[in-house]
């Protein structure tokens, strides 16, 4: 199964593009350099700025957290992932190594998407593909983020 994560448009980037975009119209009006410069701004945002994210571009919109938490916690995440009935730890990294929580959630759908990775070479490697959970096991996740 292929999870394509697709960027969304939320309610607050229209609502702050579409004021923009107004104001950059109502300045032309005072000062029309000015006023074109804004307004052409508030145009490119309601093009390009999307903050939301939405699994395979439908259903709820996410949230998405990314932690860096510490390497002894690995294991018990992992082993949530994959699907068995361990207690997830996530804990702040001390000074051993670090592994990167990816998750992306919607606490009133109690639905996670998470993905694990290894920290190597200066560059982070996928532990886990991502996996997605839904209920209990997902609120449980969602409360430790």
């Amino acid at each position: 199964m292929e999870n394509n994560i697709k960027r969304v448009h939320t309610g607050k980037d229209l609502a702050i593009s579409s004021m923009i975009l107004v104001l950059g119209i109502g300045l032309y009006f005072v000062n029309a350099g000015l006023g074109i410069v804004i307004a052409v701004c508030g145009c490119l945002m309601l093009l390009f700025v999307k903050s939301g994210v939405k699994m395979n571009g439908e259903g709820a919109l996410l949230t998405k957290v990314a932690l860096d938490i510490d390497h002894s916690c690995r294991d018990s995440v992992k082993d949530y992932l994959d699907g068995k009935d361990v207690d997830p730890k996530v804990e702040a990294p001390a000074k051993g190594g670090v592994v990167r929580l990816e998750a992306y959630f919607n606490r009133q759908e109690d639905i996670v998407y998470a993905q694990l990775f290894d920290f190597s070479n200066y560059t982070y490697e996928k532990a886990t593909e991502l996996v997605g959970i839904s209920g209990v096991r997902a609120r449980k996740l969602i409360s430790k983020l």
